[in-house]
Parts: structure tokens; sequence; C-alpha cells
């Protein structure tokens, strides 16, 4: 089954690296992912996306389809509009509600979610630069991917001194997502908590 993915933020939040980690993760199971990143000629500060595909079957076009994307995590309010109108109608979008500001139209639009993806990575994991991890794992649930193969790719993947705290965060980034889901369960059909 197809998926497409956006990641989106700043220079400098890591948003590059949960997509490769997801695309990697694909791979690693014989299937198909890719990732194609966007960003400004900003090292810092600057937009940045990462489209992710995901695919049963092989993907000829490795980009992602403006208006067709499935879900968006967002936690820099300046890339969040200029990107967000490549989410289908009905799609996911989850967003850090201190940095990334919805319209009363995007709320009507998407199914919304505010996760404090910044305020967990810094608070309840100690370490900010885990962000792009938290993140990873809470589109990992919010998109009913396999949770051990996403998690094991991570652990191959990010830098062997910081394999610990990142494994904090992808755990708080998932329990998270499982809370928020338990909260809007009405959005979702019942096959959506199948794992």
């Amino acid at each position: 089954m197809r998926k497409q993915l956006r990641f989106t933020g700043v220079g400098g939040q890591g948003v590059l690296l949960a997509g490769e980690i997801l695309a990697r993760a694909y791979v690693n199971a014989g299937k198909y992912g890719v990732q194609v990143g966007t960003y400004t000629s900003q090292v810092r500060g600057g937009p940045t996306k990462v489209d992710i595909i995901l695919d049963d079957e092989p993907i000829l076009y490795p980009y992602a389809v403006d208006g067709e994307i499935d879900f968006m995590l967002s936690v820099a309010d300046k890339s969040y509009q200029l990107f967000k109108d490549g989410v289908k109608e009905g799609g996911i979008i989850v967003y850090e509600p201190n940095l990334v500001y919805p319209s009363d139209d995007d709320k009507a639009r998407w199914k919304m979610f505010p996760i404090e993806v910044i305020t967990i990575a810094k608070e309840k994991v100690g370490n900010v630069i885990t962000q792009s991890v938290v993140a990873l794992a809470i589109a990992t649930r919010m998109n009913n991917l396999d949770k051990e193969l996403v998690y094991e790719t991570m652990i191959k993947t990010v830098p062997q001194k910081a394999v610990e705290v990142n494994k904090k965060a992808f755990e708080l980034g998932y329990q998270e997502a499982e809370e928020v889901l338990a909260k809007y369960s009405s959005w979702f059909p019942f096959s959506f908590y199948v794992y």
C-alpha cells in the first residue's frame, strides 16, 4: 500500500534524518522507500521539507505529488504555511502547537493533531536534538507502520553515542501518538488500531 508523507521544519531541526530513517526502514523490509529533501540556501532557519514515499511496489516517480500527501508533520510555521497545501483533503497533519499556527480553515480541511514535539524532546527526553526521532516515532504510529522495523533502523542510523537517548525519544514520541489517537479515535476506522 502506497503512502506519501511529508516532514517540514527549518534548517537544523533534523527533518531530513527522520525521512531518511523511514525510507531506509521500508527498504530493509524488502519493500520500496524513497525520500527527497528540499531546503533553501540558508544553512539554519530556512524552510525545509522532506517527502517520503513508501510502497510495496517499485516507485517509478520518486517525488510526492502535491495534493495527494497522506500525512504531514510540521515543527515550524513558515514551512507549514509554505508546504501544507500538498496534503490531500482530509489528510493528517501533526503540528507543534507552540510554533505552528493553523487557521480555522486548515482545521476544517485536514485532521489536525497538536503534539508538542520539541517540548517532548527538550523536557521529557532532555535533549532537543532528539526532536527528529520524536517526530519519527509519531509518524510511525500515526501511519500504523511497523514499529520494530522503524525502531531498529533508527538505532542503526543515529550516531552510536546517541543511541540510548534516541531510544527514549522514540518511545516517548510513540506513546504520545498513542494517547492522541485514543483521544481522537472517532476520526479513524477500527482497523487503524490493528497492529
